[in-house]
Parts: C-alpha cells; sequence; structure tokens
C-alpha cells in the first residue's frame, strides 16, 4: 500500500490541472481506451470497510445490427474470470484497481446494444473458498497468509501484506464460513484491517499509521464536504474478560481513546458517556496484558464510528482507502485528521472524473 503523501498543487501540476479525464481497462489480453472505445461510464471501489473492492463500466455503441455481432469482438474479449486491470487519471494515469471479471451483462434494444462488466478484487475468490479449515500449530500469520495467497495464486490478486500477530494457545479453526468471512473475523480478534488495494491484499494495523496520504481544502480542492458525528454505541470503557493457561480469570480494561483523529472524543464531549461500559469474555486471551490490548482495540474501533463523512474532489488516482486524510479549512468543525474507509473513482459524460471518500474518526 502507498504510505507517501502528495501535495494537491503537485498532482494539479502532473496531471495538467486536471483537464481531459481518461482511463485504460486491461481485460487479459486486451487494452480497451476511453480514448478509443465508447465507454459510458466507469466506476471503481476501494473498501478499508470490511467488504470486498469492485468496479463496473458499460460499453455501447460497439454492436452491428445488420451483422448481429459485436464490433471488435467484445463478447469473445470480455468473459467472466479473466483478470482485470484499470488505469485511471488523464494523460497521465495511474493503477486503481486490480482484479477479475465476475459478471457480464449483455442488453439489447431496438436500434442500440451494450455490455455491462462488473469486476472485482481478490476477496471476491475467496468469497467462494468454503472448505474446513484446521490450523492445528500453525501460527496465525502463517494462517493468514495462506489463506490470502490462494488470491494470488489464482492471479486475483498480486502480493500479501500481514502485519504482526500476537501468538495463541488456541488453534485457528474455520467451519461454515467462506475464507473471506473468516479471515474478517480473524481481524477482529488481532485488532487488524482487511483491504484490498490495487492488487495487495492487506492484513494489518493500517488505523494505528496516522501520516495523512493529501490535505484537501473546503471551497478550493474539496468540492464537497459532508460530517456527522453519533453518540450510537459510544462507551467509556471496554473490558475484557478470559482465562489463563490454568484456567484462571484474567482481564483487562482500556477507558481512554488513542485511535486517530484530531479533536475531542464523544466522552470528552459527552461526560455522561463515561459509565457507558461494554464487558466482553473472549476465550482467545491468555495473558492480562493480551486483555487489556483487545479491550483498548474494541474501544478504538468503537470510538472511530463517533465521526462519519463524506468528501467529493476532482479526480485524484492516488486517494486510497486505509489511510488518512487531512481537511483544512477556516470551519474549526470541518478542519481535522479523517480515516479513509471507502474511495469511489468516477469516469462518466456528464461530470468527468471525480473521486468520492467516505471517512470515520475518533474525534470531532
Amino acid at each position: 500500500m502507498d504510505k507517501g503523501s502528495y501535495k494537491f498543487k503537485t498532482l494539479s501540476s502532473k496531471y495538467d490541472e486536471f483537464r481531459g479525464p481518461a482511463f485504460l481497462i486491461k481485460v487479459g489480453g486486451t487494452k480497451l481506451d476511453s480514448t478509443e472505445y465508447p465507454i459510458d461510464s466507469l466506476e471503481v471501489d476501494l473498501c478499508a470497510d470490511g467488504s470486498a473492492g469492485g468496479c463496473r463500466f458499460t460499453i455501447g455503441g460497439m454492436y452491428d445490427f445488420q451483422k448481429s455481432e459485436w464490433l471488435k469482438k467484445l463478447t469473445k474479449t470480455i468473459q467472466v474470470g479473466a483478470k482485470l486491470e484499470i488505469q485511471g487519471g488523464y494523460v497521465k494515469k495511474e493503477d486503481i484497481f486490480f482484479g477479475y471479471v465476475d459478471e457480464c451483462s449483455l442488453e439489447y434494444g431496438a436500434d442500440a446494444a451494450r455490455i455491462t462488466v462488473e469486476g472485482v478484487d481478490g476477496f471476491g475468490f475467496l468469497m467462494n473458498c468454503r472448505e474446513p479449515y484446521y490450523g492445528g500449530k500453525k501460527k496465525p500469520k502463517q494462517v493468514v497468509e495462506e489463506l490470502l495467497k490462494k488470491a494470488v495464486s489464482a492471479g486475483f490478486a498480486k502480493s500479501v501484506k500481514v502485519g504482526v500477530l500476537a501468538a495463541s494457545d488456541v488453534p485457528p479453526v474455520k467451519e461454515r464460513l467462506d475464507d473471506f468471512k473468516y479471515l474478517k473475523l480473524l481481524a477482529e480478534r488481532y485488532c487488524m484491517s482487511l483491504l484490498c488495494v490495487n492488487g495487495e491484499l492487506i492484513f494489518d494495523d493500517v488505523v494505528g499509521t496516522t501520516k495523512p496520504i493529501i490535505s484537501l481544502t473546503t471551497g478550493v480542492s474539496l468540492l464537497e464536504f459532508r460530517k456527522r458525528t453519533s453518540l450510537k454505541n459510544q462507551v467509556g470503557e471496554v473490558v475484557v474478560w478470559g482465562r489463563d493457561v490454568n484456567q484462571k480469570f484474567i482481564k483487562g480494561s482500556a477507558k481512554t481513546v488513542k485511535a486517530g483523529g484530531s479533536g475531542k472524543s464523544a466522552v470528552q464531549l459527552a461526560p455522561k458517556f463515561k459509565t457507558a461500559a461494554v464487558r466482553e469474555y473472549c476465550e482467545y486471551v491468555r495473558t492480562a496484558e493480551e486483555c487489556t490490548k483487545l479491550a483498548q482495540a474494541r474501544l478504538d474501533s468503537l470510538a472511530m464510528d463517533f465521526v462519519a463523512g463524506e468528501g467529493v474532489c476532482v479526480g485524484i488516482p492516488e486517494i486510497i482507502p486505509g489511510r488518512y486524510i487531512e481537511i483544512d479549512s477556516q470551519d474549526s468543525d470541518a478542519k481535522g485528521s479523517y480515516f479513509i474507509t471507502k474511495v469511489h473513482h468516477r469516469f462518466d459524460q456528464s461530470s468527468g472524473y471525480r473521486t468520492i471518500f467516505e471517512f470515520k474518526g475518533a474525534k470531532a
């Protein structure tokens, strides 16, 4: 995942003031260039919210009604299961999606026909892997890597990045779950995020890396901005209980939000919520330290839902989920640092290229 930071002015210069939006779709070995093919629209979704990423595009004007056939043999080129890569930008383009064709639809009308293609990233393949898994003495990191590498072996992902996972005496077991759902459970257990960015399957603590990928200014580089705060599920303390190797009760707790963002937490703004608490039992912890770590992760996870919102800017391929974005504004209520949970790149005939991002945060 890209760890760099960008300046809006530098990107504006790189993309010639963001003029002439264009994109390139690679399906298998065929290139569909937006300057050559009548592609009506393209949408790409990249997610760090526990869901798979995907894309959708529509091609019209490529059907010969007299010969009753698709031009350039499009239906032979675009087949389900084919590797799918997308580059987006302007004259200069950057990779924004890697996955495979998941669904292809053909529509015929009286005087028009079109093809609609939907793609999904490597997590889509893992949703179809439902065999049981019994890890035995394998370490958690090894288990996660083995599952993720299935998508790489199938050709639907490029690489795998797994962060440091705490050891556990409880062997990993998967039954009646597909691989993707099981990985989501493991991500919650080990306080990690699960996401895919440009073909890299990531299982890591990305929320803890608060360096912003870019700074946008309301009314200038940021076209639209919406933000809300909600006390739903906000608590002042999380307590986690467990048993050690001798089956004696152990516990750990957390009361201070350590997640990213700037400003005040929910409890700081609404002090009476200090008495609201979550108490849980976990069968996977074996030390009080592990209980405390899990309690802190649970508290931070709940706190990160305190702030949520959406922003719209000119199309910027460099914006990805799993990173923080800095919002600069004369309004102190808007200004701050927020974690990007979803990025939607959209190309269409009316508005050109826009990037819509969703975010969340623990501080307002």
